[in-house]
């Protein structure tokens, strides 16, 4: 291969790596075995969808991205609420206070801007998950098209034009089968042809959206997956027909996966029978903000000591409770004797609230047979509902594989991998200097190049002990990128 490479990377959100069945998804099956595929590849945590798409975006963890949950509290963007980063109002204010850095760092698509090339966005995601993937984008003139909120969508003449030929937009529905097929039209019809993007993010909002209401393995999400898996092979029949096929390189990924929502907890209600005051800011007499889930990033008023570590004892008294992380620490133990230190989790960036907890986690089967269970505490989310956030190992164990001509044939993987590793390694291919902030490293041992094997991974695991219980954490390194594997409770 001598010209230029092009990429396409596809997104399945929250596909669960077990349900990659030749029933369920035969295109997706046959990509992983015919490819480079990466089964050890992991999330950032938390496992959320936002976090994960801005550490896509920037090849980097959130001490980089400054993206450290899915819902925080940071004054200097609402003083009466927490951001809330899959609304696009919220990602607009957020990119106001933060001086057009939500994502704190340089992204693939502002490096291949500056270099020249063209980059695409095509998204059933939130219009918050949709922007992050590239936050810059209207000063490149980039296309953005957002299908879940077509407000989010630019340059608008590119927009119009997409609208006028495929609209008009289906209703969001779980599963999202209309409007990811309108999705994949636009793509196909539009973008890729006319717009001749030489990197291009199609994100695909299910199975996520599909499995949080009705539950994993359910037949919604079965259809779910059915539906992304034909949209996808549309897209590699497109590929596979272009006079351009060997220039084609496409990555395929899931943010995160998910596991089964088997108990709900009022956590708000009952830190106040607890005597501790919870909001999602300080604007009253709560002396802890954020949004409190299954997994949670939770500020500390003032960050007093005293307030924080009455927090954690209150929190270890819970018989649902999991992993506690505070600031501070020593690199293992955090400032509350018995915690993990939060700079484990990769998360210590200025806008990082003090505290993360996650809920019990378990490998308790659903009703359909599928493990991975805990407590939660989302309204959004029916018992027997899909969930994510945390660090069970089904949930930090994404999708990740890749096939064209500057990668090796039915090959998998031996080393730890992230999507963080995406961007650096496109930026490499298209002889673009990636930017120091880029932490993911160049995943040399799926190329065709002969450009060597990465070092041998380092495992390290590491333990924490309070009188409610054991924390566990295992991780990864593999030079210098750092890989969590997941975390437990006994």
């Amino acid at each position: 291969m001598t010209a230029q490479p092009k990429f396409i990377i596809v997104t399945f959100d929250g596909l669960r790596r077990d349900m990659i069945t030749p029933e369920l998804a035969p295109t997706l099956t046959q990509f992983l075995a015919q490819g480079t595929d990466f089964p050890m590849s992991r999330s950032v945590f938390p496992s959320q969808t936002r976090v994960n798409a801005a550490a896509l975006s920037a090849g980097a963890a959130p001490i980089q991205t400054g993206v450290v949950a899915n819902k925080f509290f940071d004054r200097s963007v609402f003083t009466d609420r927490a951001v809330h980063t899959g609304k696009y109002e919220h990602f607009l204010a957020a990119q106001e206070a933060y001086g057009g850095r939500f994502i704190d760092k340089e992204t693939l698509g502002e490096c291949a801007g500056h270099a020249g090339l063209n980059v695409a966005v095509v998204s059933t995601a939130s219009a918050g998950t949709t922007s992050l993937l590239h936050p810059k984008a209207r000063e490149f003139g980039h296309v953005i098209l957002s299908l879940r909120d077509w407000n989010a969508s630019t340059p608008s003449d590119i927009a119009d034009t997409a609208l006028q030929r495929f609209g008009p937009l289906p209703p969001e529905a779980k599963p999202n089968v209309g409007q990811i097929i309108c999705q994949t039209d636009m793509l196909l019809g539009y973008v890729l042809p006319k717009l001749n993007p030489d990197i291009t993010f199609v994100w695909f909002s299910d199975p996520d959206s599909t499995y949080h209401p009705c539950g994993l393995g359910s037949p919604e999400s079965c259809e779910a997956i059915r539906n992304v898996d034909t949209q996808f092979a549309r897209i590699l029949s497109w590929v596979h027909e272009s006079p351009e096929a060997e220039r084609y390189q496409i990555f395929v990924m899931s943010d995160h996966g998910q596991i089964t929502a088997k108990k709900k907890i009022n956590i708000k209600g009952l830190m106040a029978e607890g005597g501790l005051g919870f909001d999602q800011h300080f604007e009253g007499d709560a002396d802890f903000a954020g949004v409190a889930g299954y997994s949670s990033a939770i500020r500390v008023r003032d960050g007093d000591t005293r307030r924080l570590a009455s927090l954690i004892d209150w929190f270890s008294d819970q018989p649902w409770h999991g992993l506690l992380f505070t600031p501070n620490g020593n690199g293992i133990e955090g400032s509350v004797p018995g915690t993990f230190d939060r700079a484990l989790l990769q998360v210590a960036h200025a806008r990082a609230p003090e505290v993360y907890f996650t809920l019990q986690s378990d490998d308790s089967e659903n009703q359909w047979g599928l493990p991975g269970s805990c407590y939660y505490a989302s309204a959004a989310v029916p018992e027997g509902g899909g969930t994510h956030g945390g660090l069970h190992p089904i949930e930090m164990n994404n999708l990740l594989a890749v096939q064209g001509a500057a990668f090796k044939e039915s090959y998998q993987s031996a080393w730890p991998a992230s999507h963080t590793d995406i961007a650096p390694t496109i930026l490499n291919m298209m002889g673009i200097q990636s930017p120091a902030t880029m932490t993911g490293r160049l995943l040399v041992e799926a190329m065709t190049s002969g450009a060597g094997e990465p070092p041998e991974p380092e495992v390290f695991n590491c333990s924490v002990e309070r009188a409610s219980g054991r924390q566990s954490l295992r991780y990864w390194r593999v030079g210098t990128s750092v890989y969590l594997d997941h975390g437990w409770v006994e």
